[in-house]
């Protein structure tokens, strides 16, 4: 960042698709301890212009960046009263002129009282910003996993790099508890497989009692009771790691972890199942030493 101009600066921050907010970049910025100067123009522009309007030279101050922001000053909240003098109405053109400079003059002193102020405020969010953002780095630190892990009564099972992946989530659980698309894609990226999903109705499980059977009274040949509640079937297709293939078993590191973001992020009435599928190479029925070789159930069926 030391050795780009502030019109490259500006270029890449133009080239993004995206409304960058001003406070993000200056967090980055001081981070790398860049000087910057604030300042609050644009403000009629902001409905069609992004958050950072310019960034260049300071002609005020040597080696410092002024960063010009689409926002409100006190100027523009307060009245006009506040800061001018009332003109009276006139005919002549030298008037007119001599009363807008008049009021420019004004405008620019009212706006150089307020700047430290504005600073220490716009400071003030820059710094609740670089907090958030090392929070979130540190939420790989070896001693925070662990304290959320605990706090959270994560599964010991399930590995540490990866339940970090989970903790980096919570914040958003709100936004992904519900939304398939987006459970779908956070759960992809945590667990590093393709997932297929599947929507069907739970069924009611029947019950056994120790009594003699009766044809048509306590028992049928086939039944299948269904419900209207939904029922969401996860299919982990074509495992990626088949040598670990216990992992994705009940029980294994795949299963729990997957069980464990799947209860807090699918509708309580919700019922899931989980399961995988293998390779068309890994489903051919070989006996060997291999651990997902001649399984049944999944290599083979009777």
């Amino acid at each position: 960042m030391k050795s780009l101009s502030p019109e490259k600066i500006q270029q890449e921050l133009f080239d993004l698709d995206f409304d960058l907010k001003a406070e993000t970049f200056i967090s980055y910025l001081n981070n790398e301890e860049t000087a910057i100067d604030i300042v609050l123009r644009d403000f009629f522009k902001r409905r069609f212009s992004k958050d950072i309007t310019t960034i260049q030279e300071s002609l005020d101050k040597k080696n410092t960046i002024e960063v010009s922001l689409s926002r409100r000053s006190f100027y523009n909240i307060f009245p006009e009263r506040f800061f001018h003098q009332t003109y009276s109405g006139t005919p002549y053109v030298e008037t007119m002129v001599t009363d807008y400079n008049g009021r420019k003059i004004e405008e620019e002193n009212a706006r150089k009282f307020f700047k430290p102020l504005e600073t220490e405020f716009f400071l003030q969010r820059v710094a609740i910003e670089s907090a958030e953002d090392l929070t979130f780095k540190s939420l790989g630190s070896p001693e925070l996993v662990g304290f959320l892990l605990n706090l959270w009564q994560i599964d010991s099972r399930i590995p540490a790099s990866t339940a970090a992946k989970i903790l980096k989530t919570m914040p958003f659980m709100y936004k992904i508890a519900g939304d398939l698309p987006l459970l779908q894609l956070v759960l992809e990226n945590i667990i590093e497989e393709k997932l297929i999903i599947e929507k069907d109705y739970a069924t009611i499980a029947s019950e056994t009692k120790q009594e003699p059977w009766q044809l048509g009274i306590n028992m049928a040949t086939e039944g299948k009771p269904v419900t209207f509640l939904p029922k969401y079937i996860f299919i982990i297709d074509k495992i990626r790691r088949p040598e670990k293939i216990v992992d994705y078993m009940p029980n294994g590191k795949i299963n729990v972890l997957m069980n464990f973001f799947l209860e807090h992020t699918l509708p309580y009435e919700a019922d899931f199942e989980i399961k995988f599928t293998l390779a068309d190479k890994e489903r051919e029925f070989v006996m060997s030493e291999d651990i997902y070789s001649g399984r049944l159930g999944v290599s083979a069926t009777i």
